[in-house]
């Protein structure tokens, strides 16, 4: 106690902090970035024409639902005969994982 009996802090200790404070115990989560369906669709596109056998023409990514999204990729007939169509599509949902983790719609 103080010479006058209240309780008090010594002057050079500050009392409370503005700063929070992380003892490692949490993570903190990135805030997402905030995208149109349009422009995910066309990162979803430019990473499957990164794919072998990706066909050029005729493959539609649509990327649909609020939050949490999917996507949905079809292949036209001027995509012609796509004999790996279903690693296109797992790729695809692979693809779309990663950028619900990054970006809303």
């Amino acid at each position: 106690m103080g010479a006058d009996g209240t309780n008090s802090a010594p002057a050079d200790v500050p009392t409370t902090s503005d700063a929070s404070e992380n003892y490692g115990l949490s993570r903190t989560t990135p805030a997402k970035e905030k995208k149109t369906a349009e422009e995910l669709a066309a990162m979803i596109r430019q990473d499957l024409s990164k794919v072998d056998g990706c066909p050029r023409r005729g493959v539609t990514v649509t990327v649909y639902g609020l939050n949490p999204w999917n996507s949905m990729l079809t292949f036209g007939v001027d995509a012609g005969p796509v004999p790996n169509k279903a690693d296109l599509q797992n790729f695809c949902d692979i693809i779309t994982e990663r950028l619900k983790r990054l970006y809303d719609v």
